[in-house]
């Protein structure tokens, strides 16, 4: 094994969910600790802390010459946006090391807000590539938490590329769905994973299906294929180190102190093993034991750092955490969380009669010095060296112990043991107050304006139909339609000869219908091994083939809008609601930085949180299937039926080396209540999609949303055929749907998500 890059020392970063979870982190060892407020934080149910716990917290680990970073990793509506600011103004001015976001918005105005703040791109960002990570380090972006599918050689290319620091996941619970990507839990209880609120519908069994069959679990098929292993990297941590990874993070601010202490105590165990002997790195047994038992819901995997995906990644049955052992359980806190985190500070007291009593206190290059009440002579019982020894070294309850005490004592002379208390205490909190407050800022400026900056948007025909197809039949059912003004065909398309009638079909309406425009939409998740997939794209725009004028793109991520920049694309570009506008700003973001011509809102969003929202560019989904999930993994692979031998090294080689999976193969995932959720099983991205049991129809508000101005209502198709789109684009075109034509659901429109 190669010796460890030279460099500075990875950090090691610990999760508090509460002050004794921050505590127990700092005394096992962490360097760094992530933390959540009462506001704004992807773990809405961990305790979290108050304004004023956060502000402790900040003097407490900055005390120990430790790091916080405060998540602020939540999708932010409007209202919420508006008190960002003046509520992170004091814990910036207390010296706050950082804040992890995943809002575009709430990046902006951070941005403005606190130049001198360090930005982390959260993992809930789905940052997978080095061309988002190098626009957002164009923007002050400092640290990127990559999204948790990356492998090893892609983040030492990621690190490479970029000379961003980066921070990954070694220990922990697993998402199946790319983080930022989930809409399951949102959907199916209103509690939004992208608000921090996450009900883990993954976690829950579900039966695969192929063409209607249940695949039994006789053929080894986990009844939880949705429910990932936990992550374990003891065994790779020299690789994590080798590919340049700035941070080492743990997973886990809904755990017990216990879990906060343990893990991170096994963890900085082995950072500092192998930073002392690279060549002689070896795992004890008893501490990879002593993980399973702090917390475990089945099995353990090194997740996707090796691998793409695979069902050796599934748990193989109920995932439910087993207790740890008392004995255990009991260790770690003697060890860690019940004994007093303190560190040695040397006294020196001088007492001359008819002078002020002199105290001081130095520690790790602080010094702070006191003058107390005038020395008196002794009446009857002088002070002895024993007893001011006593009273001085009596520090319990403060961050110090002393370690040396020198003293000065002149004979018959007499202080109360209070005054000597008094001083005691004054200079240590004096000395914890300098020492603590090292980092702290000037006053923030706050007075930023949260409104947003809404640039002119053109007028243009408003109201209208778009649809987006997936499959050809679709398409040329769309394209029979003259109430759709645009079609969305994936880019995909361009490379399959499935598709070849389509294009036929496209020249002949564009040549008939001036109007209508042709747009192409690009995967949602982009890798450095796609760059193959996407030189043959932008080849084929530049050449245009089928010569049928592409007019637009359809971004679906941070990732094709920088892609889109990179080849100077000229054409229109409109933004999925995988984007995640949730708030004007971001809306105002993706117009100044990219130019946008038009973007559909998150899901997730209800009709009055919708209104704060421009209309003049937006697209309104009013009927489809939501992508409850997109996930590097794979239910077919997981069922044993994938021939494909996927290795990093193969991966997209070119957009044609691999097609699409035959569309004879129908996919879904049956839950407990024998709902179907259909899987679109992409295998050139190697990627699935798992869409909602029913599709949104807004089809009753369909007035309402177009007394609101909106620039298109858009007809989203998925797993239809060309009989089934047809028969929707009736209904919507004709105005005559009625409940009772399929089942549906509303979606958020009327609700929306806590």
């Amino acid at each position: 094994m190669e010796t460890k890059k030279q460099g500075k020392r990875a950090e090691l970063l610990a999760p508090a969910g509460n002050m004794e979870c921050l505590k127990a982190a700092l005394a096992a060892g962490a360097d760094a600790v992530y933390l959540g407020g009462r506001q704004f934080g992807a773990r809405a149910f961990a305790g979290n802390f108050g304004d004023q716990e956060l502000l402790d917290a900040l003097k407490l680990a900055h005390f120990w010459k430790k790091k916080i970073y405060l998540t602020v990793n939540t999708l932010t509506k409007d209202r919420e946006l508006e008190e960002l600011v003046g509520w992170l103004a004091p814990f910036y001015e207390a010296g706050l090391d950082g804040v992890i976001v995943q809002d575009l918005g709430v990046l902006w105005s951070c941005r403005e807000a606190f130049p001198k703040l360090e930005l982390h791109a959260s993992t809930q960002m789905t940052v997978t590539e080095p061309g988002a990570a190098l626009f957002l380090k164009s923007f002050g972006v400092s640290r990127i938490v990559p999204a948790r599918e990356l492998s090893l050689p892609e983040l030492a290319d990621l690190k490479e590329k970029t000379g961003m620091e980066l921070e990954t996941f070694i220990h922990g619970a697993l998402c199946y769905c790319y983080s930022g990507q989930c809409l399951f839990s949102g959907f199916l209880g209103g509690r939004s994973g992208n608000r921090g609120r996450c009900a883990q519908p993954c976690r829950l069994p579900y039966r695969i299906q192929k063409n209607g069959k249940v695949l039994e679990n006789e053929q080894g098929i986990s009844p939880y294929p949705l429910s990932l292993k936990d992550l374990c990297t003891l065994p790779l941590l020299p690789q994590i180190l080798e590919a340049g990874i700035d941070s080492l993070k743990i997973e886990g601010r809904m755990k017990s102190p216990e879990y906060v202490a343990g893990v991170t105590a096994v963890y900085r165990k082995y950072m500092d093993l192998y930073e002392k002997d690279p060549d002689g790195y070896r795992v004890d047994p008893k501490d990879r034991k002593l993980l399973e038992q702090l917390y475990l819901r089945s099995e353990q995997s090194s997740g996707y750092y090796e691998r793409h995906n695979g069902r050796e990644m599934v748990t193989p049955k109920r995932p439910g955490y087993v207790g740890c052992p008392e004995s255990l359980t009991e260790e770690i806190r003697r060890k860690y969380i019940d004994r007093p985190l303190t560190m040695p500070v040397d006294l020196k007291a001088v007492l001359r009669k008819g002078q002020p009593f002199l105290l001081e206190a130095v520690c790790r290059g602080g010094r702070k010095t006191a003058e107390g009440m005038v020395v008196q002579p002794a009446k009857s019982r002088p002070l002895d060296k024993d007893t001011l020894s006593r009273q001085l070294t009596k520090t319990g309850g403060s961050v110090f112990y002393v370690q040396n005490l020198s003293v000065e004592l002149q004979e018959d002379v007499f202080l109360p043991v209070s005054a000597l208390n008094d001083l005691r205490r004054q200079v240590l909190e004096s000395l914890y107050e300098e020492m603590a407050d090292a980092g702290q800022r000037p006053k923030a400026w706050q007075d930023f304006d949260t409104e947003g900056q809404n640039t002119g948007l053109e007028d243009g025909e408003k109201g209208v139909f778009f649809a987006l197809t997936s499959t050809p039949g679709q398409a040329l059912a769309v394209l029979e339609s003259l109430k759709i003004r645009r079609l969305y065909l994936p880019a995909d398309a361009v490379f399959s000869e499935n598709w070849k009638p389509v294009w036929g079909s496209v020249s002949e309406r564009k040549s008939a219908d001036p109007g209508f425009s042709l747009f192409l939409t690009l995967p949602v998740i982009l890798r450095s091994y796609s760059e193959g997939y996407l030189e043959e794209l932008e080849k084929w725009l530049r050449q245009d083939p089928k010569g049928v004028g592409t007019d637009g793109i359809m971004a679906c991520s941070l990732s094709g809008l920088t892609w889109l920049r990179r080849i100077g694309w000229k054409g229109k570009i409109a933004l999925q609601h995988t984007a995640y506008v949730f708030n004007q700003k971001t809306h105002d973001f993706y117009r100044k930085y990219f130019g946008a011509d038009s973007y559909t809102a998150s899901l997730e969003l209800n009709r009055r949180e919708l209104e704060a929202l421009p209309v003049k560019d937006r697209e309104m989904v009013v009927y489809g299937r939501a992508p409850m999930m997109i996930s590097a993994g794979c239910v077919k692979k997981t069922a044993g039926l994938c021939s494909l031998l996927r290795t990093q090294e193969n991966l997209f080689l070119s957009a044609k080396a691999v097609g699409p999976s035959k569309e004879e193969e129908v996919f879904c995932l049956q839950d407990r209540y024998q709902a179907c959720f259909p899987v679109r099983i992409d295998c050139r991205h190697c990627m699935n999609t798992i869409y909602n049991s029913v599709p949104l129809s807004l089809h009753q508000y369909i007035e309402e949303i177009k007394a609101c101005g909106v620039r298109a209502l858009r007809l989203d198709f998925t797993v239809e055929d060309g009989r089934e789109t047809k028969k929707i684009l009736e209904l919507f075109s004709g105005g005559l749907l009625a409940p009772q034509d399929y089942a549906y659901t509303t979606g958020h429109y009327k609700k929306g998500v806590q």
